[in-house]
């Protein structure tokens, strides 16, 4: 029997053992949304909310585009809303991506390592993400809660509401971090099953 088909095996008998189903696709709840409705619940909300201000912020430039070149009467406050919802996306999304670990990342290191160790290096990068995090959430309300006076040129929004996207993004994968690496301590058989899994839907 090849390596890989033992590993297959393994990963069948690890998930029958925790009551979990390794995702096929990255887009499938994982093992921690399969656990918690809750959780799962959150998650939702997230993909939901970066669909909305995705289609809005599309709406926007569109409108903007309409206004300016067939009614030559460019709006004044489209463009600006439009950087807003982009931030809330950009802060929103890196919460969702994190949620279901399918940011950028190089393996060239971890590819080469067992499972124990591979476990252990995600657990030191999740830790490192998760003080990063923490202090970028902690240091970005402290900065949005100054500029709360501040308003915006055009739309008249507070400054604050915008500076807050980077404090929900970072909140949300300070979160994550966190439940991933309980995840890797409590249930780390399930650790590498779904990170192999992602790899394979990159291929």
């Amino acid at each position: 029997m090849s390596s890989d088909s033992s590993r297959a095996d393994a990963s069948n008998e690890n998930n029958i053992a925790t009551g979990a189903h390794v995702p096929h696709e990255p887009d499938l709840p994982d093992f921690a949304e399969q656990r918690s409705r809750l959780y799962r619940g959150l998650v939702n909300v997230e993909r939901i909310a970066c669909c909305t201000l995705l289609v809005s912020l599309l709406g926007l430039i569109m409108l903007q585009v309409v206004s300016r070149y067939v009614f030559n009467t460019p709006f004044s406050w489209t463009e600006e809303l439009a950087r807003f919802m982009l931030l809330w996306f950009t802060f929103v999304s890196a919460g969702f991506v994190m949620a279901r670990r399918i940011h950028i990342a190089v393996d060239l290191l971890a590819s080469k390592l067992g499972r124990k160790a591979t476990i252990v290096l995600d657990t030191f990068a999740l830790i490192v993400v998760l003080a990063t995090a923490g202090v970028l959430a902690v240091a970005g309300a402290e900065f949005a809660a100054g500029a709360n006076r501040l308003l915006a040129p055009a739309t008249g929004l507070p400054m604050s509401v915008v500076y807050f996207a980077a404090v929900t993004g970072f909140a949300l994968i300070f979160m994550h971090a966190a439940l991933h690496i309980f995840l890797n301590i409590r249930y780390p058989e399930v650790v590498p099953d779904a990170m192999e899994n992602l790899e394979r839907e990159a291929v």
